[in-house]
Order: C-alpha cells, then structure tokens, then sequence
C-alpha cells in the first residue's frame, strides 16, 4: 500500500488556477521553485506514505472542502510557539488558555509502564467545552499535552491528530526528546537539556503545532514536494519535514487568509533569527529573493 510520487503535471493540476493572485504570491509559488523547494522522494519501508494512500489534495479540492477553518473575523514555551502560529497564519489572534487536567476523564492504556490517552477523548473534551471558552471569538482550539497519544487500535502513537469537521485538534510534546527512544521518562527529566536539544525539540514543536492546525485550515498531507503538510511515521521523517509550505499549499493556505506572503516570509524568517533556527531563517531569507 502506497501513493505516488508527483509528476510535473499532477503538482501543475494541484497548484490550481493562480491568475487572480497579487505577483508576490506568484513569485512565491512559481518562480524558481527547484532553488527553494525539493520533490518528495520515493517512500521507504515505514514511511508515512509507504502505509497509507494519499492522492494529495489539489487546489481546487481544497476550495469546495466543507471541513476547514474559514476566519470569521478580525516543552518549549508556549508563548513562543504561539509567536510562530501568529505569523504563520497571519491574521489571525493566538491565544493562550488555561492548563487543564484531563487524567482522570480519559480513556488510556498502558505501553511499557506509559501512560497513552485516545485522542479522541481529548477531541470530545474540546467540543464539550466551547460554550465555557470565548466560543464567539473561537475559531479553532488546539490541546497540547506532555502526555502520549494515540488515535485508537492499531496504533502505536501520533505526534499530533485533528478534526477539521468539528475545529478542534490534539498534540503530543512526549515524543519530541531525541533522547525518548534512548532513555526512560525519568532519565530524560535527570538529563541536563542541551542547546543542541533544545532546538531539536522546539523546531519538532514549531512543526506539529503549525501542521495540525494547518490541518484545520483545511490542508490535507502533501504528497507534492518536502512540505511542512507531510505525513510523518517517525522522527526520520519529522526531522525531513521543513518549517515551510510547498507553493501547492501556501497557495490553499492564502485562499483562506489573503495574507502578505513576503510580510509573512520576513517576520517569519526574523523570529526563526531571533531563536536560533538557522536553517529555517536561511530559507526564508533565500525564498524572499525570489518573491519580488
């Protein structure tokens, strides 16, 4: 079971019509796009798209979906993951709720002496709580948790699950730790966090939370080019994901929020500057040059 790798054609019939953009989006989406953004290679054994079928979405699939996020309106520290939300989806405000205990109302199991909680519990909670939150002002709600997810049998984990019919999603810091596959819990809380790690774990942060909300702005898995919409099975994969979408996705993405893409690329490339994401800011930077 797999899904193919896209031809030229297949990624121009994704891109949709882009006549009505302004020319910065153009460039953004078109103009030396084999300098910025790189084909996604043929899955291995294990890899997202080895074990599932995606066909990828098309712009034009995009716009008639009844199931994303539409404004109606004007580990890490979470405030500095919700800075990169607020620039990336642009326009929009980001806010932070109060923490919530949610252990004894969840279903979970036990994987290795491993607390793990259904996502789908963690969903209900979020829906049966709008109506105490600003549910006027609320466009989506996302949970993140330390604790370990998953999304029902058959599974082993997810990094993070959303539900764009109902606005709501879930993500999961307890897997971010490159020492999580080489320590236990308790050993990763002895170890002294260092610089190296600690950018590791903020870029898989920035990553999964900007994914899954993207998810509720209506973006399913890119199969078009290394995207920050593809499907990830393991870190390897997490890791090869970039902090930026392919022209096919930023497209959908500024159908929805018509935001300044070279606006959004600048600030976007200040604050990957300002905390130490050097790959990410070089590309961003690297980008700017050719949206103009």
């Amino acid at each position: 079971m797999s899904s193919t790798v896209s031809s030229n054609e297949l990624i121009t019939d994704a891109l949709g019509d882009i006549s009505q953009l302004s020319n910065d989006m153009k460039m953004a989406v078109t103009n030396r796009i084999e300098k910025s953004f790189k084909r996604m290679p043929q899955p291995e054994s294990g890899d997202w798209l080895a074990q599932h079928v995606e066909s990828g979405q098309t712009m034009k699939s995009y716009l008639i979906s009844p199931y994303k996020a539409v404004p109606y309106g004007t580990a890490p520290p979470l405030d500095v993951i919700n800075e990169f939300a607020k620039v990336f989806f642009s326009g929009c405000e980001v806010e932070l709720l109060p923490t919530v205990d949610f252990t004894y109302n969840m279903r979970k199991r036990d994987r290795g002496g491993v607390s793990q909680y259904l996502t789908g519990d963690l969903h209900k909670y979020l829906c049966e709580t709008r109506s105490k939150r600003d549910w006027r002002r609320e466009l989506l709600c996302v949970a993140v948790t330390m604790a370990d997810i998953y999304p029902g049998d058959g599974w082993n984990f997810v990094y993070g699950e959303a539900v764009p019919s109902e606005n709501v999603g879930v993500y999961s810091f307890a897997r971010l730790d490159p020492l999580f596959y080489q320590v236990t819990a308790k050993e990763i809380l002895q170890t002294p966090l260092t610089k190296e790690h600690s950018i590791v774990i903020l870029r898989r942060s920035i990553k999964i939370i900007l994914h899954e909300i993207g998810h509720l702005f209506g973006l399913d898995h890119c199969i078009y080019y290394l995207c920050l919409m593809n499907g990830a099975n393991n870190e390897t994969e997490m890791d090869r994901e970039p902090l930026h979408l392919c022209p096919v996705c930023l497209h959908k993405l500024h159908s929805t929020l018509q935001f300044d893409v070279r606006h959004l690329y600048e600030t976007f490339a200040n604050l990957c500057d300002t905390y130490g994401l050097e790959k990410e800011c070089k590309w961003y930077q690297n980008r700017l040059q050719y949206v103009q």
